[in-house]
């Protein structure tokens, strides 16, 4: 089987924090395309990380992206990872109410399959500068991560359809939140080089 696959999420997608390989995104990449023979390619990996992104901006690009990666000959199978950067608070608020964050989960995922995708959705990794955590002027908390999270796992509960769509094998939730420890961050919010690999090395063997 051939497989295309589309990775889609915020900074950690992106690498940054791994000033080494560029970041879990990158190494799962030259993974997966190592495996083939060098004259043949029967995986295509594609990494679209964006700095800063919510659900909001993932589900503004999401058929762009599609439209630009996708692969009508292969298997395509997009990767989802964001939803950190909607619990961050500022002033009080947070960036994307849980509500619209489910809400935008839940379009997100309607258009990767009304595209011949499946979906696997990452669940949300923690922070580690204590419990609450002021980063560049938001503030993180752990708490708030655990309960967006918990929503991002459930998301087929939202949904009677989606939840056919589950049982057919065509979306799957993995969850995050234990892979990484305090010395696998570089700022509390973004993974070194050893927690990017830890992240790449556990999808891996989730797949």
């Amino acid at each position: 089987m051939k497989n295309n696959i589309i990775i889609c999420g915020d900074s950690i997608v992106y690498g940054i924090g791994d000033f080494e390989t560029n970041g879990w995104a990158t190494m799962f990449k030259n993974y997966i395309v190592n495996k083939d023979d060098s004259k043949v390619c029967n995986n295509y990996v594609h990494i679209a990380g964006f700095p800063g992104a919510t659900s909001t901006d993932i589900l503004n690009k999401i058929e762009s992206i599609l439209k630009s990666f996708k692969h009508e000959e292969f298997k395509n199978i997009v990767i989802l990872s964001i939803g950190i950067n909607d619990t961050k608070e500022f002033n009080g608020n947070q960036k994307n109410s849980i509500e619209k964050f489910k809400e935008n989960i839940c379009k997100i995922t309607k258009i990767v399959l009304e595209n011949n995708c499946d979906l696997i959705i990452l669940g949300l990794t923690r922070i580690e500068c204590g419990e609450k955590f002021l980063w560049k002027p938001n503030k993180y908390d752990n708490e708030v991560i655990s309960e967006y999270d918990k929503d991002l796992q459930s998301i087929l509960n939202f949904d009677s359809e989606l939840e056919v769509l589950c049982k057919k094998n065509k979306i799957k939730y993995i969850p995050m939140k234990d892979v990484l420890q305090k010395e696998d961050f570089i700022d509390g919010l973004h993974p070194n080089t050893n927690g990017h690999k830890k992240i790449c090395e556990y999808l891996i063997n989730k797949l």
